[in-house]
């Protein structure tokens, strides 16, 4: 037959003889009841755990998802514009040739035919390639679908809708320098 009840019931621990007394069973150390005692034990442990476990998981998930905001959302870059820049050497373009340096944000092709420089936009206006200067031709050609461009950035044949945007370049000392027309 099963019994009920707590094993240590005081009405058991009063017929097992004068070695126990009941009100001693029923007191933790502290002067608390076991009952009490042991609720607010397991409560603090497991609020313990619950605080621990979840700080861990927060950690893992904002570790997780940051790497992917900053992915899907670029920064924001701060170039600054200026009117006129020094970008090279006038010796790094030597007659009836072309090369592109940067300015601000635009490529732009600087070319020199004869110790004259002229410069325009570097990138096609058709789908955004970059062009380049062929001097069989005296030509701006873009590669990608055969635009060809004036020295100017006029449009002599292709499917780009629009002449390259020009840029004044000149020469001082030794320096080229770009500005905006």
């Amino acid at each position: 037959m099963a019994q009920q009840g707590n094993f240590k019931s005081s009405s058991r621990m009063g017929g097992l003889g004068d070695g126990a007394s009941s009100s001693s069973t029923d007191l933790l150390s502290g002067g608390k009841p076991r009952d009490q005692g042991l609720k607010d034990v397991d409560f603090e442990r497991r609020g313990f755990l619950v605080k621990v476990v979840g700080g861990i998981g927060a950690a893992v998930a904002v570790s997780t998802i940051y790497p992917i905001i900053k992915y899907i959302i670029p920064p924001v870059l701060k170039v600054s514009s200026v009117n006129e820049l020094i970008v090279g050497k006038a010796t790094e373009v030597p007659e009836k040739s072309g090369k592109i340096y940067q300015f601000n944000k635009d490529r732009v092709i600087v070319i020199n035919d004869n110790g004259k420089l002229t410069a325009c936009s570097a990138v096609c206006t058709h789908l955004g390639c970059l062009v380049h200067w062929d001097n069989a031709q005296n030509l701006i050609l873009c590669p990608c679908h055969g635009a060809k461009y004036k020295q100017t950035g006029e449009i002599i044949s292709g499917p780009q809708p629009l002449p390259l945007p020009v840029f004044k370049a000149r020469v001082e000392g030794e320096n080229i320098i770009i500005s905006k027309s």
